[in-house]
């Protein structure tokens, strides 16, 4: 089998037994995903276990996207995002000013979390509210993780 079919020259491409153009909502949702999983990928400091559950848990909502169904197991990867986000808080202080992420890896993971806020809206119009919590969360869960990471950075500078 080649992966050179030709039957998306013409704009069009197949999802769930449908014929749809390229420039579809449903490729822009399932596109930015796909993207957002490369970038996950690259960028991440995670633990690979973490990793490897974000990146199932993208699959499955990609999935859903395109045969329109529900996804009841993403309660319960919202609520362990929610049990992470709040260990995560615990070890920040409150932000008082606008923050402009400087060290490269709190940068990278920041840059995955704008990448998320697109893919939310890519899948606004779906009106699926599991995936847009999840989404949500893990664009929080991303941004504390910069936070992080800048922090760290924080450190080692003051101290030389």
């Amino acid at each position: 089998m080649s992966i050179t079919t030709k039957t998306g020259d013409n704009g069009y491409s197949s999802v769930a037994g449908k014929r749809l153009k390229k420039d579809n909502k449903i490729f822009e949702a399932i596109g930015t995903i796909d993207e957002l999983q490369a970038v996950i990928l690259t960028a991440s400091s995670t633990k690979q276990k973490t990793i490897s559950k974000i990146a199932e848990d993208l699959y499955e909502i990609m999935g859903n996207i395109a045969c329109e169904t529900s996804n009841l197991k993403l309660v319960t990867r919202i609520n362990s995002l929610e049990e992470e986000i709040n260990k995560l808080e615990k070890e920040l202080k409150p932000l008082t000013k606008f923050l402009i992420f400087k060290k490269e890896k709190a940068r990278k993971l920041n840059w995955v979390r704008t990448v998320i806020r697109r893919a939310e809206r890519r899948v606004v119009f779906l009106k699926n509210k599991n995936i847009l919590v999840y989404l949500n969360r893990l664009s929080d869960y991303y941004y504390l993780l910069s936070r992080i990471e800048e922090e760290k950075y924080k450190l080692r500078v003051n101290r030389v």
